[in-house]
Formats: structure tokens, C-alpha cells, sequence
């Protein structure tokens, strides 16, 4: 039996083609140009103005290729060919992306492969992953501290312009909540229509060949986004071994996971940083009745 070809879609979620960057789309590419011209190709160094180094071909980093995907008809257990925005990703949105040579990697091919670093990606470096109890109190911050750097699509491709027709349907968030939210996308059911239910019947995620390595993947894709972020190449995802704590939940504390409220049991202290986050998808029902993509 032929598994979906959508399910192929676990490998192939965060990152559109073997060498791009983490998130749905790069921000560079959340406009009605680039939407409608269907290539997210941005430039690397452009001295020469607007579309001259794209992928950074000038430096031989990468360049600019049609994006190939797989053709093959979907097996028994997706019958809504066509109809979903996550079938043979991403050219419902993106025909053109970025390939990169050797080492680099990235959306323009402006950063490194996991495990290489400096200015040609030719240093190798080892990740240590460490007890997230045994980090200092700056190493702890830097854990919990994030920023909206990335741009998640709110909307379904036919929507994806706005009521305007030139309002891109994006919006800001997190590296944790992105992290969050592509799990909820290649898992969400398939949109059939107004009035219609939707086809939960296929999970994109977790019923299919890419289950180990797509949730390893998915892993190693927050390690990389905060490295990003962080600008340090060698830091590594901790681990928690939740067996110390026997009974207690030994990292919820304030300056990590966030301590219970002293004033309602169901909520975590308004000392914690996570205290302060906003919930991105917590309307599941009506995203899936009313054809909306965790728009808040």
C-alpha cells in the first residue's frame, strides 16, 4: 500500500528544499511580489541592489532552482487530492527556492549546516548537550528569553492575500511558539469547504514513515533556530531527566519553567517570563470549521 504523498510532508515542513532555513516562510518572502511570483529566493549580498545575489550565487553559496517535488499519486487513505495547501509542499506558495552548495545552508544560503560554522562553513564544531538543571543562571536565561523572529501564513493559499487582495496573511511569533505551531500544522485536518467537516482521517505526522525522524528533526530545528538567534553556533538544547524529580517537577521554578501561582493552582507565577506569553492556536474548532490557520 502506497503511503500519502503528503505524508512526506513530516521531513519536509520546516524546511521547504534540503538546505533552507528554519520557519514556514522567511520574512523576505511574506510579500505580494514574492507570493505571486512564487519564487523565495532573497538575496544574500546584494551590492549591486534588489535581485542580484540571490542565494548568495555570486559567492557560490547556492542559487536559485525550481523546486522539484514528488508526483506520485496519494495511496488510499487521502482521497482529497488537490485540496490541501500541504500537498506536494510548497508550491501552493513557492516554486522557486534557494538550493546551497557544500556546507551552507539557509533560506538565501546565508548560514551554516548544523555542526559547521565561520565564513565558508568550513569549521566543523561539536553540540554538548547538558542537564537543564546544571546551567547557570545566564545560560538558563538565555534558554526562556526568545524573540518574533519568524512569519507563519494565517491563512490558506486562496486567502493568503487578505479581503484586500494586497495585505499578506502573516503574523509574528516566536522560535518556541513557531516550534509549537508547525506541529500543529502537519497535523491539522484538511479543509473541505464551508459547512463541510473536515478530513481528519490522515496524520501527517505521526501515521507514516517519517514519524522517528521527523520528530528528531523537529528537535533539531528548535536547537538551530535559538543558535540562530543567539548567535552561537555551539549551544545545544538541554535535556531534562524528569526521573530526579521523583514526585515534583524539578524545573518548575521561575527562572526556568515557571513555578505554580501562589494565587490560582491552574496557572503558572507572574514571576515567569512564560506568564506573559499570549496562547497562538488555542481555537482548534473553529480554525478547522471556519478554514483559518491559528490566526489568534
Amino acid at each position: 500500500m502506497r503511503i500519502p504523498t503528503l505524508l512526506y510532508l513530516s521531513l519536509l515542513l520546516l524546511l521547504t528544499m534540503l538546505g533552507q532555513a528554519g520557519a514556514q516562510f522567511p520574512r523576505q518572502c511574506a510579500t505580494v511580489e514574492s507570493l505571486r511570483s512564487g519564487m523565495c529566493c532573497p538575496d544574500y549580498f546584494p551590492v549591486f541592489g534588489p535581485g542580484t545575489d540571490r542565494c548568495g550565487v555570486s559567492t557560490g553559496r547556492g542559487r536559485c532552482v525550481q523546486v522539484t517535488v514528488d508526483s506520485r499519486p496519494h495511496g488510499p487513505q487521502y482521497i482529497h487530492d488537490g485540496r490541501d495547501d500541504r500537498e506536494q509542499w510548497p508550491i501552493r506558495f513557492f516554486n522557486q527556492t534557494c538550493r546551497c552548495n557544500g556546507n551552507f545552508s539557509g533560506y538565501n544560503c546565508g548560514s551554516c549546516r548544523p555542526g559547521w560554522t565561520g565564513p565558508t562553513c568550513s569549521q566543523q564544531i561539536n553540540i554538548v548537550r547538558r542537564n537543564l538543571l546544571d546551567l547557570s543562571a545566564e545560560e538558563r536565561n538565555r534558554f526562556v528569553t526568545v524573540h518574533p523572529d519568524i512569519v507563519i501564513a494565517t491563512r490558506r493559499r486562496e486567502e493568503i492575500f487578505g479581503p484586500d487582495g494586497n495585505t499578506p496573511q502573516f503574523e509574528n511569533i516566536s522560535i518556541y511558539n513557531y516550534f509549537v505551531w508547525s506541529h500543529y500544522y502537519s497535523v491539522r485536518k484538511t479543509f473541505l469547504g464551508v459547512g463541510q467537516q473536515s478530513f481528519g482521517g490522515v496524520d501527517f505526522s505521526h501515521e507514516g514513515p517519517a514519524f522517528v525522524t521527523w520528530h528528531r528533526y523537529h528537535l533539531l530545528q528548535l536547537e538551530r533556530d535559538m543558535q540562530n538567534m543567539l548567535q552561537d553556533p555551539t549551544f545545544g538544547l538541554p535535556y531534562w531527566n524528569f526521573a530526579t524529580g521523583q514526585n515534583t517537577c524539578d524545573i518548575c521554578s521561575d527562572d526556568l519553567m515557571g513555578a505554580r501561582s501562589n494565587f490560582d493552582v491552574s496557572l503558572i507565577s507572574q514571576n515567569s517570563i512564560f506568564s506573559q506569553w499570549r496562547v497562538l492556536c488555542e481555537n482548534v474548532e473553529d480554525y478547522e470549521t471556519l478554514g483559518t490557520i491559528c490566526n489568534s
